[in-house]
């Protein structure tokens, strides 16, 4: 009889913890499954062009990318972009910015003439969304008229943002 009551409390502290636990995996955010490729160059003559995207969060449905073509509608006003020459590995932390602009109220930025080289674009958009590209400014025989960088976030499954469009003339 005292064996069979200890077995019952053991066995349901065992449950409560099985239970407790499972809560805390349900509740632990996704991790991005994916990694971007690193020293991927997108090449352009100029950069000046629009940032766009939008936050993953529906208020229903939890984190789920939005279609493309709703995420590329939202402009970003007043983001920072961060020109930085090309290092890799190092700590862009350390480093003084080539080149900064701000976005303006239609999500509008222009570097203006930048010289040819290998550089680091950051945007904080937002602080959990700080987004970065590799790119080469070179001449190419038809020249950039403009870019759109979409900050979105990634998804685990590899959709969604981080996407950097260029235009031709």
């Amino acid at each position: 009889m005292v064996h069979s009551v200890q077995f019952q409390r053991m066995r349901s502290c065992s449950l409560f913890r099985v239970i407790v636990a499972g809560a805390f995996i349900l509740q632990a955010p996704q991790a991005v499954s994916c990694s971007l490729a690193k020293s991927y160059f997108y090449q352009v003559t100029r950069l000046r062009g629009t940032v766009v995207g939008m936050d993953n969060y529906w208020p229903l449905l939890g984190y789920r990318s939005y279609p493309r073509w709703v995420r590329q509608r939202v402009r970003r006003k007043n983001v920072n972009l961060r020109l930085y020459d090309y290092c890799w590995p190092c700590s862009l932390n350390q480093r003084h910015p080539a080149a900064t602009v701000r976005t303006d109220e239609h999500g509008r930025f222009d570097f203006g003439t930048l010289p040819e080289g290998h550089y680091t674009l950051v945007i904080d958009w937002q602080a959990e969304h700080s987004d970065q590209f590799d790119l080469e400014i070179k001449r190419l025989p038809v020249g950039t008229s403009s870019v759109m960088i979409d900050v979105s976030p990634v998804d685990p499954d590899c959709t969604g943002g981080h996407e950097l469009v260029s235009y031709s003339r």
